[in-house]
């Protein structure tokens, strides 16, 4: 399945509301993506906030804060999902797009020579903004110098 992303378009989401997040993200990759649990080797049970319909799936999605203000812990949600995403990618669907949905107010946490936009480069963790006009947006992390 060819991932098609449109990275200047913009599309609505209205509000934190998952079936509204959903059809605006189907709309920005132009495929489907529904909240998914996968059951892995083991029994292991992991969910993410929106993958694509593929077996294995092409596009991993979590979402983190969308409104409000900058704190440490909103940081470190964005973090935490960032790892869950790199280690389901890399164990289990070596091909999958990995991206963190968060809200454009939360867009400095990748400033240009941060170590948070290193490291989510590194790990091939992309960033998707949501702004008040209610659009989504890529935050190109992985060509940032």
């Amino acid at each position: 399945m060819a991932l098609r992303a449109q990275a200047s378009q913009e599309v609505f989401v209205g509000t934190d509301d998952a079936d509204e997040l959903t059809g605006a993200l189907s709309d920005f990759f132009r495929v489907p993506v529904t909240p998914r649990e996968f059951v892995l080797p083991g029994r292991t049970r992991i969910a993410v906030d929106f993958a694509d319909g593929g077996d294995p799936p092409s596009v991993l999605i979590q979402r983190s804060p969308l409104r409000g203000q900058l704190k440490s812990a909103q940081r470190n949600k964005a973090i935490a999902d960032a790892f869950k995403l790199s280690w389901l990618r890399d164990q289990h669907f070596p091909s999958a797009y990995t991206f963190v949905l968060l809200g454009s107010p939360f867009a400095r946490m990748f400033a240009q020579g941060t170590w948070l936009t290193k490291a989510f480069a590194a790990h091939r963790i992309s960033v998707l903004l949501a702004n008040e006009q209610r659009n989504i947006n890529l935050l190109d992390t992985l060509s940032l110098p």
